[in-house]
């Protein structure tokens, strides 16, 4: 199509910004939506599109700030007060995605890293758009926090997991890129506490803007030492939320609620950008099938793998409905991110990667119809979203 490019971006940008909330009124997320707008963009426009500076410094944007915020949601003293059960659940989690990698590496006919990545593509909840969520469910303030607890949990688990499978074949890199890393942890603490001192008090109502910067810095040197620019915001967040002044003062509230309207905006970028990876050609009825497969056995899996952990880890607490396990099926952002990787930095099956798409499309779904069918457990009556 023959169209200027700074009208087509205009266009573009008001697509992805208005459609994703227009079709939640169907019980779409916005995510699943923009990343199909993604598609059919590159099929009308070319893929040439892909490199689309706008689309991709967006993308990152959104990425970075939706993991700053699901960092600055762990509190650590709460974490400590609850580490028995969590260390077990966090055991746990590992050990079903290397158990379940080890079933790909037969069924797929996968190396072992390859395994692994995609192992938590299928097992890793989307913590940042649960826990911007928790406000609307209908649940108990004690079913809310170990679903935020779990989240937390296995998003750590699964990037650090991320953070070693892509470089577990060249232990030089990973040398270099876990000292990079640690400085970055080293460093942190010392940005933050400059700004504070130094700029803030001078440049009132910037914190926002300095966390946003900050987590697109770090993004993109954790992307550049061959991981991804979830890792980088993530710790960024993690460590920012350790500060009094950015999560436990009178603007703390505000601050939050800054950074999680700032990756509504942004994220949807992101999946638009992922959508752009899924070509015609991708789709076919070997994908189909490994999509089907995937649905049907590893569902039931996460299902009841958190079933029977609050059972036999969580003491004198009953969930009946099985409200936690609905709550973090979620996974659209690891699933989406996971392929993006599995199509840039490997050789693998479009089928495999159609499978997935499949997959994570059917599981990010499911939570929005199970919810409603739900009886009320407190007076919130506020709808049910997933952004």
């Amino acid at each position: 199509m023959n169209i200027s490019i700074e009208y087509l971006n205009i266009l573009l940008v008001g697509a992805i910004l208005f459609l994703p909330k227009l079709f939640m009124r169907l019980k779409i997320p916005s995510g699943i939506t923009a990343f199909f707008l993604g598609t059919i963009f590159v099929f009308f426009f070319g893929e040439d599109q892909q490199q689309n500076q706008i689309i991709s410094i967006l993308s990152m944007l959104g990425i970075t700030s939706l993991f700053l915020f699901a960092g600055l949601e762990i509190e650590l003293d709460e974490i400590n007060s609850k580490k028995r059960p969590i260390l077990k659940y966090l055991l746990k989690s590992l050990i079903i995605i290397f158990l379940l990698s080890t079933a790909l590496c037969y069924a797929l006919d996968l190396s072992l890293q390859i395994s692994l990545i995609v192992s938590i593509a299928v097992l890793t909840p989307s913590a940042g758009f649960i826990l911007s969520s928790l406000k609307s469910f209908k649940m108990t303030d004690e079913q809310k926090s170990w679903i935020k607890l779990k989240a937390i949990s296995k998003e750590i688990a699964a990037i650090i997991v991320l953070f070693f499978s892509l470089q577990i074949n060249d232990p030089q890199s990973l040398l270099i890129s876990t000292l990079i890393l640690l400085f970055l942890i080293f460093s942190l603490p010392r940005i933050f506490t400059f700004f504070l001192k130094v700029i803030a008090p001078y440049a009132p109502g910037t914190e926002v803007s300095f966390l946003v910067l900050i987590a697109f810095a770090t993004g993109v040197i954790t992307k550049k030492i061959g991981t991804h620019y979830l890792v980088g915001a993530f710790i960024t967040g993690i460590v920012a939320g350790q500060f009094t002044h950015f999560m436990k003062s009178d603007k703390s509230e505000s601050i939050l609620e800054a950074i999680g309207s700032f990756f509504i905006i942004f994220v949807p970028f992101y999946f638009f950008k992922a959508g752009m990876i899924l070509k015609m050609n991708m789709i076919n009825q070997e994908g189909l099938i490994i999509g089907l497969l995937l649905i049907i056995s590893v569902i039931p899996i996460r299902l009841y793998s958190v079933d029977l952990g609050i059972k036999y880890f969580i003491e004198d607490f009953q969930d009946k409905n099985k409200t936690v396990a609905k709550a973090l099926m979620p996974n659209l952002i690891f699933g989406l991110v996971i392929v993006s990787i599995l199509k840039e930095q490997f050789i693998i099956k479009d089928s495999i990667l159609f499978g997935l798409i499949i997959y994570t499309i059917i599981a990010s779904l499911l939570p929005a119809f199970l919810f409603e069918k739900e009886q009320p457990i407190t007076h919130d009556t506020s709808k049910v979203e997933y952004n």
